[in-house]
């Protein structure tokens, strides 16, 4: 028994989003990502940033089976496995790579690559798992968005999943670890060059941002 549920495959996929927005919303919040998505077809390359095991992917990839490349990012090699299998059954002409790697601290990170980019739920906790106090987080946070905007192409578009801090959350950079609100994390988008961002759904904590480089 792992004292990391969170990083078990099968664990990660029964809880993932029961506590947050909960997962009766789960297909809304998707749906609503996946419309906000440009068309894909065989020019357009999909890397999938922190993809678990394949479930953002895979409802954009049954969406768009025209797909040329997609890449998968994701440090937990399980995970990793399940979501390339997962992905090769339904994209089975298309060019796929999965990459063991983390974000904000890798060099060998894809560069200038994606035509877009999907993050599903992976700022937010991944910076509050991370411990320390908010500057450490943003710290990491902003190491994470950098090596994001460096994988995407001229005028590319990154679409990202997150949950938002609750309300009261409150602290300063000494202060514990804490998700961001809405204002903040725009901010921390806008901060590493990102432009045109726009929050396309939102449900309580839970929102889909957009945004892309120049």
């Amino acid at each position: 028994m792992t004292d990391k549920p969170w990083e078990h495959p099968d664990w990660y996929d029964l809880h993932d989003t029961t506590w947050t927005a909960g997962p009766e919303r789960e297909p809304e919040h998707y749906l609503e990502m996946l419309l906000a998505l440009p068309p894909l077809d065989a020019r357009d390359h999909l890397i999938d940033v922190g993809a678990g095991t394949g479930k953002l992917a895979a409802i954009i990839a049954n969406s768009y089976p025209r797909l040329g490349r997609l890449t998968l990012i994701e440090p937990n090699e399980d995970k990793l496995e399940r979501a390339r299998l997962r992905l090769e059954k339904i994209l089975p002409h298309s060019d796929i790579r999965a990459l063991a790697m983390r974000l904000g601290e890798n060099d060998a990170l894809p560069k200038s690559e994606a035509t877009i980019v999907s993050i599903g739920s992976v700022l937010m906790p991944m910076m509050e798992l991370g411990g320390g106090t908010l500057a450490d987080g943003l710290r990491w946070l902003r190491a994470s968005l950098a090596d994001i905007v460096a994988i995407l192409k001229p005028s590319a578009w990154v679409y990202a999943i997150e949950t938002l801090a609750a309300p009261w959350a409150r602290g300063s950079l000494d202060d514990p670890v804490r998700r961001l609100n809405m204002i903040e994390l725009t901010d921390e988008f806008y901060r590493e060059g990102l432009q045109a961002i726009e929050c396309v759904y939102r449900f309580r904590d839970r929102v889909v941002l957009r945004g892309k480089v120049a």
